[in-house]
């Protein structure tokens, strides 16, 4: 076997089996599988898995890398299309990696022309491939969905929402958005969702969940759940994309009319992003900017560095931004850290008790969340051991995405 991974991709002994006798194949026939592995460096990750290691760039387990531990559990053979140029250092029989790249410009027409493109391409290696199983993500352009085989089963595998959590448009324009999608999903055969949102709206879009699976995200064993050791509540930290829907600049304002009452109160924002002039430059004229640090893009290193001083990891994203799950959630919690999240912020299914919540958009809603937690230790102490008490949720496989696409390939 393959080293780490394993125990995230607990399979049945028969599972092999299962597989062929669902898809209609022999027990001795070849399975093949095609993943549209999307923009993530996925060659990258199979280096690390071929030699039974974990990623060390996050802190929980990639996608990818349970999905080399599922086709090599299955006995299978995967054709793997990936966008960034390069492929694995060593090739290895089981898996075909075909880089598919995929330009994104700006304008309307050129982007649309791009995604035609790539969806082409995407088809036509899929064609070439033959599997008998398709994994392909939400992000894929419509016509890779349209453009699939009726002879093969294709499961979705959903990564973000399609509307902010509990506020889902009846306006005509998103109708007709809804109609599109609906339409492109038609063809989907079963799917693996990142959060227990994600799964409600794949749910109300193809009419039914019953062969739905929420993944639960896997921690890394040099990342295990622990109680976190810091004196009191100090550091406040957000990272992620430095975006005005990200909600950096509501994040300041409530922090100025918090930290006015707590001295020792410290905030840091990690990321870039199009937002970030303008937060540097309302950190500079900011009454407590002496008490605010702006990291900047940090390393795989200094992401766990930062996570590991902090005391509350705050994601105050708006409603202009669909949130999947917001993974930063689950990173936190991997260092013991508990969040402050914005309602539209789905990571709070699985952080309940770990976490406390605000209405989306409303500073003085979120500025009243950070006062609660700094003002009452006893509401951060009890966040502090419902984080830790996440544990088991992190470790050992049982809803890991590696799982729940095996249970979808056999839905």
């Amino acid at each position: 076997m393959t080293g780490l991974t394993q125990e995230f991709v607990p399979l049945p002994k028969d599972a092999a089996s299962v597989v062929r006798n669902r898809l209609g194949l022999a027990a001795g026939d070849a399975l093949r599988v095609a993943y549209v592995a999307g923009p993530g460096d996925a060659v990258g990750t199979f280096g690390h898995w071929a030699r039974g290691e974990q990623d060390p760039r996050v802190p929980v387990v990639t996608y990818s890398s349970m999905f080399y531990e599922l086709i090599a559990k299955l006995g299978a053979e995967a054709l793997v299309l990936t966008e960034p140029a390069g492929l694995p250092a060593v090739p290895d029989a089981r898996f075909e990696f075909v880089v598919t790249p995929r330009l994104r410009p700006t304008g309307f027409f050129a982007w649309h022309l791009a995604n035609f493109r790539f969806s082409r391409l995407v088809l036509q290696q899929i064609a070439r491939h033959r599997p008998h199983v398709v994994v392909v993500g939400t992000d894929a352009p419509i016509w890779v969905f349209r453009g699939l085989s009726r002879r093969v089963k294709v499961v979705l595998t959903a990564h973000n929402t399609f509307w902010p959590m509990g506020r889902r448009s009846g306006s005509v324009k998103a109708r007709v958005k809804e109609f599109i999608i609906r339409k492109s999903l038609a063809r989907v055969a079963s799917g693996v969702c990142t959060s227990q949102e994600c799964a409600r709206q794949v749910a109300a879009l193809l009419g039914g969940a019953e062969r739905l699976f929420v993944e639960i995200p896997q921690v890394a064993p040099a990342y295990q759940v622990a109680e976190h050791q810091g004196e009191g509540l100090r550091k406040l930290l957000f990272l992620g994309r430095i975006e005005e829907n990200k909600g950096v600049i509501d994040l300041l304002t409530a922090f100025e009319a918090v930290a006015a009452e707590f001295g020792a109160l410290h905030l840091d924002f990690a990321g870039s992003g199009a937002a970030e002039a303008e937060l540097r430059q309302r950190i500079a004229v900011s009454a407590v900017q002496n008490r605010v640090r702006f990291l900047g893009q940090l390393s795989a290193e200094g992401v766990h560095a930062a996570l590991e001083q902090a005391d509350v990891l705050v994601c105050p994203t708006r409603s202009s931004f669909n949130e999947g799950l917001a993974l930063v959630v689950v990173e936190a919690a991997v260092h013991g850290v508990p969040s402050i999240l914005s309602s539209v912020v789905p990571a709070k299914d699985l952080m309940a008790g770990a976490c406390v919540e605000f209405p989306a958009d409303d500073v003085a809603g979120l500025t009243k969340a950070l006062r609660r937690v700094v003002a009452e230790p006893e509401v951060y102490a009890a966040l502090r051991r419902a984080v830790a008490s996440k544990g088991p949720l992190f470790r050992g496989g049982a809803q890991s995405w590696g799982v729940q696409l095996y249970r979808a390939m056999i839905s």
